[in-house]
């Protein structure tokens, strides 16, 4: 039996459920995922290269990051788990801001939005990086806010958390890249 007779006969109708289901079970699966299940391929690899303009009209380039563990946090003024971790992220800089970096990506987000943000619940003083083709966000593997890398000093991204940071995420995670909580 040949295409055109399968096509020519009530056959036909079997098609459609023999390729609807199948790819109905891809989209269905892979868009259940929960996003922190999914492994970062930036893991024991090197930071990409994250360089820009910052939300307070300044420039930042990660390349001035060597020799310094970081934490990079991409947040959203939209988006409400980033209130529920901006004051962990605050704590951080104010205990550690000597022997780490932290950086902020605004992930689309306007700058004017995102310079509220900070205005209301506090500006920690780190460079906010704009991604507004969303570039980097790409390059880092980025889902949705709030995610947030960690990256020892030899610009390694030693684990990447999705989600809110807690207190037992930071004091989990500071250590492996060589900050003591």
């Amino acid at each position: 039996m040949t295409v055109r007779h399968i096509m020519d006969s009530g056959w036909r109708w079997l098609l459609i459920p023999l390729l609807a289901v199948p790819i109905g079970w891809v989209l269905f699966t892979g868009l259940g995922r929960d996003p922190r299940l999914i492994p970062s391929p930036l893991i024991g690899k090197p930071l990409p290269a994250l360089a820009g303009p910052t939300l307070d009209g300044g420039t930042f380039d990660s390349a001035d990051l060597a020799g310094r563990p970081a934490v990079v946090n991409v947040w959203a003024s939209w988006c409400s788990p980033c209130v529920q971790e901006h004051p962990l992220l605050l704590d951080l800089q104010r205990a550690h801001g000597d022997e780490l970096a932290v950086v902020g990506m605004v992930y689309h987000d306007g700058p004017d939005q995102a310079t509220q943000f900070l205005e209301r619940y506090g500006d920690g003083g780190w460079p906010d990086l704009t991604d507004a083709k969303g570039r980097m966000a790409i390059d880092l593997g980025v889902t949705a806010p709030p995610e947030t890398f960690f990256v020892d000093a030899n610009g390694i991204v030693r684990y990447r958390h999705v989600g809110p940071l807690t207190a037992d995420v930071l004091a989990e995670q500071l250590p492996r890249i060589g900050i003591a909580p």
